[in-house]
C-alpha cells in the first residue's frame, strides 16, 4: 500500500502557487523555472506537473487568480448604496492597490492576454481564465440589466452593451497607459522620492480620467445624471467600506 501523501491537493496547489509567485519575483516571468518552483514548494517534479504542465500553465494559473480577486473588489464596490451611474464611476475612483495581488500584476496581464501565451497553456487553464472573465463581464452586464429594468435607466436594453464596452474600455486604457508611464518613468528617475505609483493608484475626483469617465456615463439616459458634489459622495462612500 503507497503511502499517503505528505499534503492534501489543495495543499499542494497551494504550495506550488506560493513558490511560482517567489520564482518569478526571484528572476522574472520569462526566466523562472519549473524547478524552482518545485525546490521553493518543497515538492516533487511530478507532483508539480500534475498540477501545472509547463510555464505557460503557471502564468494563466497566476493570472486567474489575480482576475478572481479583481472581480471580488468589483463586485463589493457595485453593491455600494449608490445610484447605477455613481457605482460606474466608482469603478475608477477605488483605490487600485486593493485589486493587485503580486508585485508583477500589470506584465502577467500583458503576457496571459497573447495568441503565443493561449496556444501553448493547456486547455484546463485557459478555460479557467476565460471563465473567470466571462464571470466578470456577466456581472458588469446584470448590474446595467438591473438598472434597466428598474427605469433608471430610461432607454432600457437599447444602450446596456454600449455602456459596458465603453466605461470598461475608457478605464482599462486608462490605467494602462499610466503604468506604462510609471515602468518608463522609473527608469529615468530611479533616485526620484516621490512615491508616483501609489498616488496614481487613487485618482482625484476632479482627475482628468473621472471627468471624462463622467461626461460618457451621462451621455445616456439616466433618471439622474452625476454630478461633481455626487463623485465627492462615491469618494466617501469607497472610504468607509475600506476601497479607497
Amino acid at each position: 500500500m503507497a503511502p499517503a501523501p505528505r499534503f492534501s491537493a489543495k495543499e499542494q496547489e497551494r504550495l506550488i502557487i506560493c513558490a511560482a509567485i517567489k520564482a518569478i519575483e526571484e528572476s522574472s516571468l520569462l526566466d523562472f523555472s519549473m524547478s524552482a518552483i518545485a525546490k521553493l514548494a518543497g515538492l516533487s517534479m511530478g507532483s508539480v506537473y500534475k498540477f501545472v504542465q509547463c510555464k505557460e500553465d503557471v502564468l494563466i494559473a497566476l493570472a486567474t487568480r489575480m482576475y478572481q480577486q479583481r472581480q471580488g473588489v468589483f463586485k463589493k464596490v457595485l453593491a455600494l448604496p449608490l445610484t447605477t451611474p455613481e457605482r460606474i464611476i466608482a469603478t475608477s475612483l477605488l483605490d487600485f492597490s486593493k485589486v493587485h495581488m503580486y508585485s508583477f500584476d500589470n506584465q502577467l496581464e500583458n503576457i496571459v492576454n497573447t495568441e503565443a501565451m493561449m496556444k501553448r497553456c493547456s486547455e484546463r487553464w485557459l478555460t479557467q481564465m476565460i471563465s473567470c472573465g466571462e464571470r466578470c463581464q456577466t456581472m458588469f452586464q446584470q448590474f446595467l440589466q438591473t438598472a434597466a429594468d428598474s427605469g433608471e435607466l430610461t432607454s432600457g436594453n437599447r444602450d446596456i452593451k454600449e455602456i459596458n464596452l465603453g466605461t470598461w474600455s475608457l478605464s482599462v486604457g486608462y490605467f494602462q497607459t499610466v503604468r506604462l508611464h510609471q515602468n518608463l518613468q522609473s527608469e529615468y528617475d530611479v533616485n526620484s522620492n516621490e512615491h508616483t505609483e501609489e498616488s496614481a493608484l487613487v485618482l482625484a475626483p476632479d482627475d482628468l480620467h473621472i471627468n471624462t469617465m463622467a461626461r460618457l456615463v451621462n451621455s445616456y439616459d439616466w433618471q439622474e445624471k452625476i454630478s461633481s458634489d455626487d463623485i465627492v459622495n462615491v469618494c466617501n462612500h469607497l472610504l468607509n467600506a475600506g476601497l479607497r
